[in-house]
């Protein structure tokens, strides 16, 4: 009976994919405090309805010379770079827009859509010479020409996002990574929304990896791709961090997403450590939020809790639902004990508590929301979540009702959310 209750959800979320999308419902934070004054700070360049995204991808492009891109699900051995814009149907005034992104009901319902696509640039995966020090480190050495031409592609998307830093206030710079089974304009609807909710300040950023192949393999194609993504993640991350207008970075990663991210920071730690250098501080990385997280338990606490993975951010924010379906499938996939989505506060024994208590810049939330609980992305999604993601990103608060974010704390070092947070609370001020 379990087997066949899996294999419904698993045919339920191949069916979802095609589906279109419409922009998520308005967060309890935007219509339960000052609605007026989120877009007070948004560049006048931003005030309409269409939402310009820098993207980052190794997907192949299938479109001919001339043409469009076209990114599908095929891997390319060089990222590229470049700008993307979505667009609403129908399509609002500025006024519209934030009546209708600050209301709890909406007169209409908003399709995205994919708009105008330029592709700028690409940084191509330096082949690199490894070579041995007296202390045992490995390091590598790029030829001239090769250092000279990193160097060029490197400052040509340092510059796009200088040029966009320049246009609002807050000199930061949000990355989103998506999960599986997800398109290329998936990613960058996705970074959209956020960034819209959040008074679109900053600049949007969606990293956009050879996910998507759809089907019964699809999702051991994607896993792969992300094994094949990480040294472009790695250098991607490491290329915005080194724009001198940048002055602090964002990593939002959902689902199998949060695996990518995380060996990519790994891997850019442990080169840090050998130069006796501080992550965070080399990668001015602010937050990092693991969305629903398809992770084993095991490997996530092996791999990078123990090796200081989550210390390189200043703040570390886990999102998990025990009644998350797809995360539910992953574990039945790959017979994992406990996978870190799932996770709710009752799965934490004292001595996990009294660890996460130790670590303050880690904090885990369990969201106990309902009516989007087979949704898989119910943090980008849920009015309640979505809210306290704007309060992560947006304003760097940390928990706790004396910060500006009442999340209930049912144990030391673990936090829940549910449908009532803050547009609860607000009611009753």
């Amino acid at each position: 009976m379990r087997t066949l209750r899996h294999f419904f959800w698993f045919l339920f979320f191949l069916a979802l994919s095609g589906c279109h999308r419409y922009l998520v419902a308005t967060p309890n934070l935007l219509h339960a405090r000052d609605p007026a004054g989120v877009f007070e700070s948004c560049p006048a360049d931003c005030q309409t309805a269409d939402a310009p995204v820098i993207y980052a991808t190794d997907r192949a492009n299938l479109a001919g010379a001339g043409e469009a891109p076209n990114y599908g699900h095929g891997r390319a051995n060089c990222l590229v770079f470049g700008t993307a814009t979505v667009r609403l149907n129908p399509n609002p005034t500025w006024t519209e827009l934030i009546r209708e992104s600050t209301s709890a009901k909406r007169s209409r319902r908003y399709a995205l859509a994919l708009g105008d696509v330029h592709e700028m640039g690409q940084i191509r995966t330096r082949r690199e010479q490894p070579l041995m020090t007296e202390t045992g480190v490995v390091h590598t050495k790029a030829s001239a020409a090769e250092a000279i031409e990193d160097a060029t592609h490197r400052g040509a998307l340092q510059e796009l996002l200088s040029k966009r830093l320049a246009e609002t206030s807050h000199k930061d710079v949000y990355v989103y990574i998506h999960g599986a089974n997800n398109a290329f304009e998936d990613g960058i609807f996705r970074a959209a929304e956020v960034w819209h909710f959040m008074g679109r300040v900053g600049v949007p950023v969606a990293y956009t990896w050879p996910s998507g192949l759809g089907g019964i393999r699809g999702y051991a194609y994607d896993r792969e791709s992300g094994e094949f993504t990480v040294s472009h993640l790695r250098r991607f991350i490491k290329t915005v961090a080194e724009c001198p207008d940048v002055e602090r970075v964002h990593l939002i990663a959902h689902s199998r997403g949060t695996d990518v991210t995380l060996t990519a920071l790994r891997e850019l730690h442990i080169a840090y450590r050998a130069r006796d250098k501080s992550t965070q501080h080399e990668l001015k990385l602010e937050n990092l939020v693991l969305a629903a997280p398809d992770v084993d338990e095991e490997i996530f606490m092996q791999r990078f809790v123990a090796e200081g993975v989550l210390r390189t951010a200043r703040r570390t924010t886990i999102y998990a639902s025990e009644h998350d379906r797809a995360i539910e499938l992953a574990d039945l996939v790959f017979a994992s004990r406990r996978r870190l989505g799932m996770l709710a506060v009752k799965d934490f024994s004292p001595k996990m508590r009294h660890a996460l208590a130790r670590m303050p810049n880690i904090q885990f939330i369990e969201c106990k929301v309902t009516g989007s609980l087979i949704r898989h992305d119910y943090v980008f999604t849920h009015p309640a979540a979505l809210s306290d993601l704007v309060l992560v990103l947006r304003d760097r608060r940390d928990p706790g009702d004396a910060n500006g974010r009442p999340l209930q704390q049912p144990a030391e070092g673990l936090w829940e959310l549910n449908d009532d947070y803050l547009k609860l609370t607000d009611a009753r001020r």
